[in-house]
């Protein structure tokens, strides 16, 4: 062969090599930057699940064209990047290298968790459960270590009302320890911004929030918040029982003795929790109160008012004589008949 010839033969076989690489590039480009036809579609990429498991999955789901494109991708442009684990909502229409993308960069579709003001850590338990957090089953065991709040109240048992109730956004994975850690850290946020001059100087941190779990849980009346925490306070400062009924709610209901009704009979519970037998605030808070409460137990209203009772607008009559809310009572229940 001459030398002419030879060179005729090697640029033919460079000629075609370009063209396989360029037409093999273009079909790649196309197959990853070209919308597909998905509708709206959730994907859930299991724990440990290899890449090319995952790009199978992709391509079982009709978003990925070719589990080959998908490859060169992860191999050359995602080279050193892992697609990480759980849920993704994948938006209709979406381009094969977006999602790719998606799960390289681990945006999954968030879990929403709402705690309402005065939910029990063991009420909170059910909603995690509910909105796919894991491990929930340990989440009694995450209450019962008070470690995390050792700084903040010595003397508590639990994180039972340090968990700050509010609607909380996590990613998918996310487990019962983190999430106890998240609500404690936006308790301790909200707590220095409400704990200013004005909290009762003879209470410690747990005494103001078992008391704010006391006003949370008689009262959803915005301007009552401040008088119940006042009548508590005077009612404390008297030796006086504080006798809440909710403490006896909780008594029974920590005791697997609640049937959904409250009967005077219960006031004999004898349990720490029941504050028509034991003088004094409960061991611990009932359960997690809001701001508000907070507020109302760090700044209570001062007056001279020991007594309250429910009237028939959702609110409270308060009296200062027991001869006063005696009356109240009565009219109460004429009203109810």
């Amino acid at each position: 062969m001459t030398a002419s010839s030879a060179f005729r033969w090697a640029a033919v076989f460079l000629l075609a090599v370009l063209l396989v690489t360029g037409g093999t590039a273009l079909w790649w480009r196309h197959t990853l930057w070209t919308s597909t036809d998905n509708p709206n579609l959730t994907l859930e990429v299991q724990t440990g699940a290899a890449s090319m498991a995952i790009l199978h999955q992709l391509a079982q789901a009709g978003v990925m064209p070719s589990v080959f494109a998908g490859r060169l991708y992860l191999e050359g442009p995602a080279r050193g990047r892992e697609m990480q684990w759980g849920t993704y909502v994948i938006p209709a229409r979406s381009r094969p290298v977006d999602i790719l993308e998606m799960l390289l960069q681990g945006r999954v579709k968030p879990l929403t968790v709402t705690v309402v003001e005065g939910t029990s850590s063991s009420d909170i338990q059910g909603i995690l459960d509910a909105a796919g957090v894991l491990d929930t089953d340990l989440w009694p065991s995450v209450i019962a270590d008070s470690t995390m709040i050792i700084d903040l109240a010595p003397g508590a048992s639990s994180l039972e009302g340090f968990l700050f109730p509010d609607t909380y956004t996590f990613s998918t994975g996310v487990n019962a320890l983190t999430v106890a850690r998240v609500m404690v850290d936006r308790f301790r946020m909200v707590w220095a911004e409400e704990n200013t001059a004005g909290r009762q100087p003879q209470m410690t941190s747990l005494d103001l929030v078992t008391l704010a779990s006391l006003v949370e849980a008689e009262t959803a009346v915005p301007r009552e918040r401040g008088r119940v925490a006042g009548v508590f306070v005077n009612r404390l400062d008297k030796g006086m029982l504080l006798q809440c009924d909710p403490t006896v709610v909780f008594a029974l209901q920590r005791r697997g003795e609640w049937t959904g009704r409250l009967l005077r009979v219960h006031w004999n519970v004898d349990d720490p929790y029941n504050t028509y037998r034991y003088p004094g605030l409960p061991p611990a808070p009932i359960n997690n109160p809001g701001r508000a409460a907070l507020r109302a137990a760090l700044n209570p209203e001062k007056h001279s008012l020991l007594y309250f009772v429910a009237d028939d607008s959702g609110g409270h009559t308060f009296s200062s004589t027991l001869k006063q809310h005696n009356l109240a009572v009565a009219k109460r229940r004429r009203s109810r008949h």
